[in-house]
Parts: C-alpha cells; sequence; structure tokens
C-alpha cells in the first residue's frame, strides 16, 4: 500500500473559495458554465495520475488514486497561457466534476471527464477533491488531421520477479520514446500493464498484492501529459486494479464483459471505442471470446461513426504471432472466430501483444495471405485484408522465444526476438497509415510498413494532378493541402452541380459553398 502523507492544518486553514460564473465566450466553447475554483496547499496522496483519450478529441478523460473518498472529484482545467509563473489561474478556470469510488488496496478511485478542447493547443490542469489539489500539470493538443501515436507491447511489470527493474525498463522506454516523439499524440497499450500480483500474496491475508506494480507503470512522468489507451490483458484479470485505474470511453456494459477479479467490481471491463481524426479505435477485451458479442459492438461503433477512414482494433490476445502462445488452444480458438470478423467488418489493422515477441503479418483475408502491390516509396497500396501487429515488451520484463527463429510460416511476413525492450510509432494522414518499431537500447528502427489507401473518386478523368468533375478541372495538392485534396476527390456530379464531401461528413455545394446533398 501507497504511504499516506497527511496534509498540514496551515494549507487547510489557508483554503480559499472563489466562485465565477464562464463567460459564454469562454475558452471551452459557448455554452455558460458555473464553475468553482478553489485553492490550497498539495496534497501529496494524489497518485496514479491517468490520462484517456475521451471519446473525441475534444474530450479527455481523467483518473487518479486518493487516500480519502470524496464527493467532489474535480478537475479544473485552463489555458496555459492564462498561467502566470507557477500560479494556476484559478479565475479562468473551467471546473468538471466526476464521481470516487473504492479503488485497490485501501485507495479511492476518482474519475471525471472534461469537455471543449480544441486542436493544437497548450492547456494546464489540476485535480483534486475542491479544498486539496495535485500539483500544476500541462496537456497540450495535437492536430487530428495527420497524427502519431505510441504504441507498447506489454509492460507487464512485476513479470521479471522484481517489480523496481520492470519499472526502471519501463520508465527509460517511455523516456526515450517521448524524446524523439515529443508529439505523439496518445500512448495505446495493448495489455498486460502490470502482472497483477501474480507472484506476491500478503502474508496475513494471502491476497494477492499488485499495486506496487501499477506504481512503476504509472512512473514515468510523461503520464501527467501523455494520455493512455488501454485494453485489459489476460494479466489484468488475476488482480484488482485494472478498471479502477482507468476511465475509458464509450464502455459496453454488454459486450466483451469478462468474470473475473480485475476490478472491485468483479470485471476487467468490456468493449470500448474513441475516434480520433480519420480513425476509429476498437478497443476489444478478448478475454472474452464471444464472437457475436465482439461483432455487436463493433457494428454499433462503425454506425456511430460512418466516416471514419481507418478502422483500427486493438485488443490483447494476439491471433497470429511466432512465440510460445501461437500454438495454445485458446489461441487457436481466437485466430478461428476473429479474423472472419474482421474480414466482414472491413477491418484495417489489429494490434495486439500477449506473445512478448514481435510478429508483422502479410495481410490477410479469409486466413490466407494476399498479394500486395507497392508504390515507389513502398506503402502498399489499397491491400485486401487486414494487417495483424503483435508488439513485444515495451519494459523488457519478460520474453518469449520464437518457435521456428528462421522460418517465416504463411501468414508472418516479419518476426523478431530482440531481447531488448521495443516501442513503435504509428503514423496516420488522410491516406497512409504507417507503423514503425524502435528498439530501446539504440532506438534504431527495425521494421517499418506503410499503408497507402488511393483516393477513391468518381472523377471523369485526371492528369498532370489536375481532377476532372464534370466539366471543371481542381487542382490536387497533397502535400501543401491534404484536406483540400482529400474533399477533391470525394466530389460527385449530381443535377449539374458539383458537391464536396469534407472531412465532416457534410456535402457540400461547391457553387455556393452551402450544406447540400446531391441531387
Amino acid at each position: 500500500m501507497k504511504k499516506v502523507k497527511k496534509i498540514g492544518v496551515l494549507s487547510s486553514l489557508i483554503a480559499f473559495i472563489f466562485v465565477f460564473i464562464l463567460a459564454t465566450n469562454g475558452i471551452f466553447g459557448s455554452t455558460s458554465k458555473t464553475t468553482i475554483a478553489l485553492a490550497a496547499g498539495v496534497d501529496t496522496t494524489i497518485t496514479d495520475i491517468a490520462l484517456t483519450p475521451g471519446s473525441d478529441p475534444t474530450q479527455l478523460n481523467f483518473a487518479w488514486y486518493s487516500a480519502n473518498s470524496t464527493t467532489s472529484s474535480l478537475v479544473q482545467v485552463a489555458l496555459k497561457s492564462d498561467m502566470s509563473g507557477t500560479t494556476f489561474p484559478i479565475d479562468k478556470a473551467v471546473n468538471f466534476k466526476g464521481t470516487s469510488t473504492a479503488g485497490n488496496e485501501g485507495h479511492f478511485s476518482n474519475k471525471v471527464t472534461a469537455t471543449g478542447f480544441k486542436e493544437s493547443t497548450a492547456y494546464v490542469y489540476r485535480l483534486g477533491d475542491g479544498t486539496n489539489w495535485s500539483t500544476v500539470n500541462n496537456y497540450t493538443t495535437h492536430s487530428t488531421r495527420q497524427y502519431s501515436i505510441l504504441v507498447a507491447g506489454d509492460p507487464q511489470i512485476g513479470a521479471s520477479g522484481s517489480v523496481a527493474s520492470d519499472g526502471a525498463g519501463w520508465g527509460d522506454t517511455m523516456n526515450k520514446a517521448s524524446l524523439k516523439f515529443p508529439n505523439a499524440s496518445f500512448l495505446l497499450s495493448v495489455g498486460d500493464q502490470v502482472n497483477n500480483g501474480k507472484e506476491v500474496a500478503d502474508a496475513t491475508t494471502k491476497k494477492e498484492i499488485n499495486e506496487s506494480e501499477y506504481t512503476q507503470y504509472f512512473r514515468p512522468t510523461q503520464f501527467t501529459s501523455l494520455p493512455i489507451a488501454v485494453i485489459a490483458g489476460n494479466h489484468e484479470t488475476y488482480g484488482d486494479g485494472h478498471m479502477s485505474h482507468f476511465n475509458v470511453p464509450n464502455m459496453s456494459t454488454t459486450y466483451g464483459t469478462v468474470a473475473g477479479s480485475g476490478s472491485v467490481t468483479g470485471t476487467t471491463g468490456g468493449d470500448s471505442y474513441f475516434t480520433y481524426g480519420n480513425t476509429l479505435y476498437l478497443m476489444l477485451n478478448s478475454n472474452n471470446v464471444s464472437e457475436d458479442g465482439h461483432m455487436a459492438f463493433i457494428k454499433s461503433a462503425i454506425a456511430a461513426n460512418p466516416n471514419a477512414k481507418w478502422k483500427v482494433v486493438s485488443m490483447h490476445h494476439s491471433v497470429y504471432s511466432s512465440a510460445d502462445h501461437e500454438t495454445d488452444a485458446d489461441i487457436i480458438t481466437r485466430r478461428t472466430i476473429l479474423p472472419a470478423m474482421f474480414d466482414k467488418l472491413g477491418i484495417d489493422v489489429v494490434l495486439d501483444g500477449h506473445d512478448h515477441c514481435y510478429t508483422r503479418t502479410n495481410q490477410m483475408l479469409g486466413g490466407v495471405s494476399q498479394k500486395t502491390t507497392t508504390d515507389a516509396n513502398g506503402a502498399v497500396v489499397n491491400p485486401k485484408g487486414t494487417l495483424y501487429m503483435t508488439f513485444n515488451s515495451a519494459s523488457g520484463s519478460k520474453y518469449y522465444e520464437m518457435q521456428s527463429p528462421n522460418f517465416n510460416g504463411t501468414y508472418e511476413a516479419v518476426k523478431q526476438q530482440l531481447h531488448v525492450p521495443t516501442i513503435s510509432l504509428m503514423s496516420v494522414t488522410s491516406n497512409n497509415l504507417t507503423i514503425s518499431t524502435y528498439r530501446t537500447d539504440t532506438m534504431a528502427q527495425t521494421d517499418t510498413y506503410t499503408i497507402a489507401k488511393a483516393p477513391t473518386t468518381n472523377y471523369d478523368a485526371m492528369a498532370n494532378g489536375t481532377v476532372l468533375i464534370g466539366t471543371k478541372a481542381f487542382a490536387l495538392d497533397y502535400a501543401n493541402d491534404p484536406l483540400n485534396a482529400q474533399e477533391i476527390n470525394n466530389a460527385v456530379v449530381g443535377g449539374g452541380a458539383i458537391y464536396i464531401k469534407n472531412f465532416s461528413g457534410n456535402w457540400i455545394d461547391n457553387l455556393t459553398g452551402l450544406a447540400s446533398m446531391p441531387k
């Protein structure tokens, strides 16, 4: 259990309350809000701060642990430009209220969702109970038109037998990744964040202990400003804590749920999803192997986001890997069920872990590797089927050996066991999705792969970067104006008029500039 430091009486006595109404032209949009801003000393019992992507980029989810329960789990957010020195701008901050519930090993779990974030903007925030607050932290949003994320496989803190050593390895990976890729929008962690106390039990209660592992998982200082998108691995079912440490958006209470000890309520949570830019992220709890359940969930998420260009699934269990788990009975079951489902749903990429090795498949459709065509830059153009990526441990806590070290099977394009931690970067644009992997001892690239979706158009002819729609010519300039070029490629001719479908999914009459449906 974490040590609890009492807040001094003096800090409580000097606390003051400032109440104001945020004007309609405030930083979080046009809706008036009543905001309560309170100042006091720093609460050192606030730990395990986790930011999580919200339902969309305008939202951000917060979770943290505190020593005491509260009726006021609060997050205050302000523009960084409104902050003077180290003083939090309470008179310009917006207050967001959430919930406090029982957490792990005597702690309390606090969850809040903040809204109204704008692209490419620097913010500051603090969180607390309305009397005592965390330190002031930074959070900066990025562009969603072209963006990148970090992808980490199985940190599994504690798997080596040394929680401290695994935490140090995880911290080293995040330090190097943040230096090399400072503009990553968030981290996607594909399960087994911790070992979950499987090997350690309290001498008196015999209850497995894992909070020290979560302490090390949240050790990287980057996590007060870098959101983490997580899914539950099999080790999340071995002990409490997963659901109380993370505030997951759009989580189903029906699909993907698994009975187990993954939280104080006995579940590792259900399937969830969020959107970022042109990408729909489908986060599946693969501890549940129900095809019907996952299918229903994904269909509903796609229906709610019909304009997503990229559909990316993340789940823990790898169905196409190369090491110890490749021939496990439960993996063979998933390999029989899940790829066929992904084929039907048009999933572009599946990101997973579990097998503590690196495997990149060929494009897979119907269980068969597909032939591909590459462009001058080596990108695979309009491939059929789905790409499956298995990521090795990002902390170095445990590795599994390849079953056939020098042989690539029918689905394996690349496989590696480097015995060093790795981290991957996934970069997304309007037409390309690239995944590059790096070994953290040298940060040298070990593999890269790009999928290019060539624009699908209704135009009559195209030459010299010019597209003819009807009788009107449009110049395409993907390098300098990719958004406009993509909108032009979505254009259709109807009733003699030209209509362009923009990134928001709205049809615009190109002649009038007014929203209108094609006739």
